[in-house]
């Protein structure tokens, strides 16, 4: 995203980009509608650009059900159909086709890279992990006239993860609200809502380990930072599911890869922790917080306070499971 939005400045100034950029959704699109996009003149720019979203991974979506092949968007038309088209283009049109993974057998991205009489660049753009984040991280704030240490750049890149967009709008908000001084620790856990994630996993690791006292603890000081009390059971819930999804992974053995993916996370630190709780936690432990979560979100709706509420729910949980601990 942050490249495309690159491209896309390039378009020209904000108030004529509106009129002079197409998107396009891979459901949608067909090569009469992607020509009909990227045939227009640019109107009082120099260029204009179309967005082309998941059209080239349709090719690799597989059958449908019944052993019908997929015929989603352009896919029911050839590969050359597009190629021809991209070849045809004005030299003031841009089209970017903006994927997900893709093979290299893919026959739409072999059609667009071979496509004569246009300018073609294929880029990938892979997702920056710990230090190659924690340094763009700090390259970035001092473009935004901001600074920021390394043991803070690499706690934002941990906590943010590789999402650049996100990651510039943070950093942002960071700097002005800095105000020339350096950007620190305690100005992230202020402002970035991430960090709330950190105390999440504290409490979760407090009532896993029926440390009652350090639950009540966590519990507090998440109400006191303005956590209402349906936000933070609905926090719990979520790591509670995210543990039993970690503790499937950890029992059929998956490969490292595969976690964020089916985590629903970007997160280097949240897959860790996670991964970490699965393997520490039972399973039954899991599925019996599940069923407090329930009671207790049955009690918040019918009128208990969210302080009364909670506390009853950690209190019970010392009379959790404590068998065998999941697969590693």
């Amino acid at each position: 995203t942050e490249a495309l939005r690159g491209l896309l400045e390039a378009v020209g100034p904000e108030d004529v980009r509106d009129s002079n950029v197409s998107e396009l959704e891979a459901r949608a699109v067909s090569v009469d509608k992607l020509a009909a996009a990227a045939m227009v003149v640019p109107f009082l720019a120099d260029r204009r650009a179309v967005v082309v979203r998941g059209l080239l991974g349709t090719a690799e979506g597989g059958q449908r059900r019944g052993g019908r092949q997929r015929q989603d968007g352009a896919q029911a038309r050839p590969p050359t159909e597009l190629s021809a088209l991209l070849g045809e283009l004005p030299p003031t049109s841009d089209v970017v086709f903006f994927e997900g993974k893709l093979s290299p057998a893919n026959p739409f991205l072999k059609a667009v890279a071979g496509t004569e009489g246009a300018e073609v660049r294929v880029r990938e753009f892979a997702p920056l992990r710990r230090d190659a984040l924690a340094a763009w991280v700090s390259e970035r704030a001092a473009q935004k006239g901001g600074e920021i240490d390394r043991r803070t750049a690499s706690m934002l890149a941990e906590q943010i993860g590789p999402n650049l967009w996100v990651m510039d709008s943070e950093l942002e908000k960071l700097t002005i609200y800095c105000d020339g001084r350096p950007i620190g620790e305690d100005d992230v856990k202020a402002l970035v809502s991430s960090t709330k994630d950190a105390n999440v996993f504290a409490l979760v690791d407090a009532i896993m380990e029926r440390r009652t006292g350090a639950a009540l603890n966590s519990m507090r000081q998440l109400l006191d930072e303005g956590a209402a009390g349906p936000y933070l059971l609905t926090m719990v819930a979520r790591q509670a599911r995210m543990v039993a999804l970690a503790q499937e992974l950890l029992a059929r053995k998956a490969p490292p890869q595969e976690w964020p993916a089916r985590l629903g996370t970007s997160s280097d630190f949240v897959v860790r922790k996670t991964m970490d709780q699965a393997r520490r936690f039972p399973p039954e432990a899991v599925r019996s917080l599940y069923r407090l979560l329930l009671e207790t979100d049955i009690a918040l709706k019918t009128g208990t306070s969210d302080e009364l509420a909670l506390t009853e729910m950690l209190a019970r949980t010392s009379a959790l499971p404590s068998g065998a601990r999941a697969a590693r």
